[in-house]
């Protein structure tokens, strides 16, 4: 008796609807992944010019505010603790009350250890300062909003009233020998 070898099929798996599903699974996280988005502050900066010496200027104190964000977050104006949300109004007020405004310095002195929304905050309180002083003297002068002003007004108005903005920052970094208690 012979015994014949019969070849057995090995059922095929049918994989066409295995891409479309996977295809369908990325899109679903695709959309349903939210992207953060990152904060930031809108500034630009001059071009350096590298002819021009820095000069230092002598400020009388009437004419600069300090403003203090500390390692706890806590906000101070020429040492006077601050919360945060009277910063506009004071800044305001100083401004407006400089018989130049043109020649007003506001000096920041931020702690490393301060909190980057506590700061960004702020950065936001000092720009709204500025805008509603720039809106109001778009008002008078050109009886509408800055934003609807020509680029001649604008520049009319923020060369009365500049955003003279200073940073500091602690420089000083404790070596291991300071720590220590030794010499560096």
């Amino acid at each position: 008796m012979l015994r014949r070898n019969r070849r057995r099929s090995v059922p095929q798996l049918n994989t066409t609807s295995t891409a479309d599903i996977s295809f369908m699974l990325l899109i679903f996280f695709l959309v349903t992944t939210s992207m953060d988005v990152d904060k930031g502050l809108l500034r630009q900066l001059p071009p350096p010019d590298p002819e021009q010496e820095e000069q230092v200027a002598d400020i009388s104190r009437d004419k600069a505010m300090a403003i203090r964000l500390a390692a706890d977050n806590s906000l101070s104006i020429d040492d006077e603790a601050v919360p945060i949300s009277q910063l506009k109004q004071r800044v305001v007020d100083f401004i407006s009350h400089c018989e130049k405004p043109q020649d007003h310095v506001i000096s920041i002195d931020i702690s490393r250890e301060a909190d980057y929304n506590t700061y960004f905050s702020m950065q936001n309180e000092i720009v709204a300062a500025y805008n509603l002083l720039r809106n109001q003297r778009a008002q008078k002068l050109f009886k509408q909003p800055f934003d609807a002003c020509s680029e001649e007004q604008k520049e009319t108005i923020r060369s009365y009233y500049p955003q003279r903005v200073a940073e500091t920052y602690p420089t000083q970094i404790a070596t291991t020998a300071d720590e220590e208690g030794g010499e560096p």
